[in-house]
């Protein structure tokens, strides 16, 4: 689990903290900005606040989805009144929740038709950042970023801009890369970002998502519902 470090807006992105979970603004509204309507924003991939009120901005998204009562119960205390459970409530404490909430929003506990869309709003956004922690070898290098940062339950990451480079989510605390012997080598604390194999995943991971532009830190997000299960 990464704890957030306090960085200022106008950080370069490379002295963030790592591992972090970066997610590319520009990418990120391009890939909303596509949304066709009516749908409701998958807001359960990313469990956060802020993100769902960029999906939810344009007319076109009516409201959002999200997989448990206990996430219903997060995005209803940050202001979402339109909220589908995609879950059925099995056990009787969290129907009484749902009723409650039920009161105050528009919950809806059954397909009402609506499409559901945003998850591929974060694919090609949301990157891990990395540093080298050790170059054992030509062609390997050991990387501060593993299971615990990244996920492992999809596959391996992928290294961002270095195709035909192979990482591994490796350990709980550390990865791997593995590269052309005869590639220029990698050093103790070199950067890489890494792109996750699951979104939503990486999400349940993190306490913060770090709002990037142009290489430097815009906004800091709390992943409010992470852990809601």
């Amino acid at each position: 689990m990464q704890r957030a470090i306090e960085k200022p807006v106008g950080t370069p992105v490379r002295d963030i903290d790592t591992p972090a979970l970066l997610v590319d603004l520009e990418r990120l509204d391009a890939n909303v900005g596509v949304v066709q309507g009516p749908a409701r924003a998958e807001a359960w991939v990313h469990k956060t606040p802020a993100i769902a009120r960029r999906q939810t901005a344009g007319s076109n998204v009516v409201g959002i989805a999200v997989r448990s009562i206990a996430e219903a119960e997060a995005f209803a205390n940050a202001g979402f009144d339109d909220i589908r459970v995609l879950r059925p409530l099995v056990t009787p404490a969290s129907q009484r929740r749902a009723a409650a909430l039920g009161r105050s929003i528009r919950l809806c506990l059954a397909d009402d038709g609506v499409p559901l869309t945003g998850a591929d709003a974060l694919d090609d956004a949301v990157t891990v950042s990395s540093h080298v922690t050790s170059a054992p070898e030509p062609g390997r290098a050991i990387l501060d970023c593993g299971q615990k940062a990244i996920g492992r339950d999809f596959g391996d990451p992928t290294v961002v801009g270095y195709e035909g480079w192979r990482a591994s989510a490796g350990s709980a605390e550390h990865g791997g890369i593995a590269y052309p012997a005869d590639a220029p080598q990698l050093a103790i604390g070199d950067w890489l970002e890494l792109r996750p194999a699951d979104v939503a995943s990486v999400f349940s991971l993190h306490d913060v998502a770090y709002g990037v532009r142009d290489g430097v830190l815009e906004v800091v997000w709390a992943i409010t519902a992470r852990g809601a299960f």
